[in-house]
């Protein structure tokens, strides 16, 4: 006789999805220490720092995925939030400041949506921390969540450093690119800043939040 079917609800759902989370975690946390020691036996400096590029990006993931350790997907706020604590060791060296604002909740974002915005959102303030400001100046990265009139949930990263040397709305360079596919990857909108402007919009429409 077969036996019958087991199937997880309320509880067993929560502690397979935390245990879940917990092994991916862990996964991250490997990856991240495999890339860290090939990078201390590389002679290259490009390739130390294109490891050290690597190793930040997967420890937002790691750290995204530590919050849902509970079972409950991350706020976007709260994933927002590790993003700018992630990005302190390298703004405070250099006096930059890295200033979050929540004017409107993002309401019921899924994991996939909160990991990719805080991915994206990474890049472009990693960015800005390494090529917005002069040498030894200080500034301030503004990250802004609202929404606009039409309700779509909008995320503007920008900064009070000098303005760009290339054309406005540039998408050129691995940060670039990297930030342009995520957004479409979730039905989402990557907006360079228009001329005259350093602000980056990420919009999504309010039909692919889920």
């Amino acid at each position: 006789m077969m036996s019958p079917a087991v199937h997880l609800t309320g509880q067993g759902d929560d502690l397979l999805l935390c245990e879940t989370n917990h092994r991916c975690s862990n996964d991250l946390q490997l990856i991240i220490g495999l890339l860290a020691l090939q990078s201390r036996r590389t002679a290259t400096p490009e390739t130390r720092e294109a490891l050290a590029d690597v190793m930040e990006r997967v420890a937002i993931l790691a750290r995204v995925r530590s919050a849902q350790h509970g079972g409950r997907t991350p706020s976007l706020e709260g994933a927002m939030r590790q993003v700018c604590e992630a990005l302190q060791s390298q703004a405070e060296p250099r006096s930059i400041l890295i200033s979050l604002e929540v004017q409107d909740e993002a309401g019921d974002l899924s994991a996939t949506h909160t990991t990719t915005l805080a991915l994206v959102v990474n890049e472009l303030t990693t960015n800005a921390i390494k090529h917005a400001f002069q040498d030894g100046a200080s500034g301030i990265i503004r990250i802004w969540i609202g929404r606009n009139g039409g309700g779509d949930l909008v995320i503007i990263v920008e900064d009070d450093g000098p303005p760009f040397v290339e054309a406005a709305g540039s998408t050129k360079g691995l940060g670039m690119g990297l930030a342009k596919r995520l957004m479409a990857s979730i039905g989402g909108l990557f907006i360079p800043p228009p001329s005259g402007s350093k602000a980056f919009e990420l919009r999504m429409p309010v039909n692919t939040h889920r």
